[in-house]
């Protein structure tokens, strides 16, 4: 049993997500268990992974009002902490994500548009600055990490510039939250809504 588990099952990349996945869980399952003033923290760990993971486009969640929702029961620091470490850890994926179908045979086509080597060429000019208004502001970021990646963008920066732009910005939902007590039903209609 021991060696199936330290086995790689796939990629190095993949295998390594759901091992830090399995061990998130465990780790969480523990600190609620020890520490029932962690459990928003945990919750919002839960289901801010796959509101920001490859799939979040078809999932019916959005990760800012689970941010909001979380707050009520957490200071905003942790909040805005815990879902800043959960963004960076789905970032990670999602980057790798979007390298394997930015540059594999198909998406040809769309490196070769003009307007998307203009994009890249005008991405060049300020990287780090991009990605951080990028993840500040309510711009697409999949466009940015895009570009990034279509640039030959190193990841360290690229996840550094991230965080440096996500974090005030989870830090502004977590103080609303925190702050005005918006009713779940709001939240839920708004992630509905959306």
């Amino acid at each position: 049993m021991t060696s199936w588990l330290l086995r790689l099952h796939g990629d190095r990349r993949w295998d390594w997500f759901l091992r830090g996945t399995v061990v998130a869980a465990l780790a969480g399952a523990v600190l609620a268990f020890v520490l029932p003033p962690a459990i928003p923290l945990v919750w919002l760990t839960v289901l801010g992974i796959p509101a920001n993971s490859p799939l979040s486009p078809v999932l019916p969640t959005a990760f800012e009002p689970l941010i909001i929702e979380a707050a009520k029961f957490a200071s905003p620091l942790a909040v805005s902490l815990t879902a800043l470490g959960v963004y960076m850890y789905t970032e990670y994926v999602n980057w790798y994500l979007y390298g394997w179908v930015l540059q594999g045979e198909r998406a040809g086509w769309l490196r070769r548009q003009r307007w998307v080597e203009r994009s890249v060429a005008f991405f060049a000019r300020a990287p780090f600055v991009s990605v951080v208004v990028f993840a500040f502001t309510p711009l697409p970021f999949w466009a940015v990490r895009g570009l990034a990646i279509l640039r030959g963008y190193p990841l360290r920066p690229f996840l550094l510039a991230t965080a440096m732009g996500r974090w005030p910005r989870f830090f502004l939902y977590a103080w609303l939250g925190y702050a005005l007590h918006v009713p779940a039903t709001v939240l839920v209609l708004v992630i509905l809504g959306g």
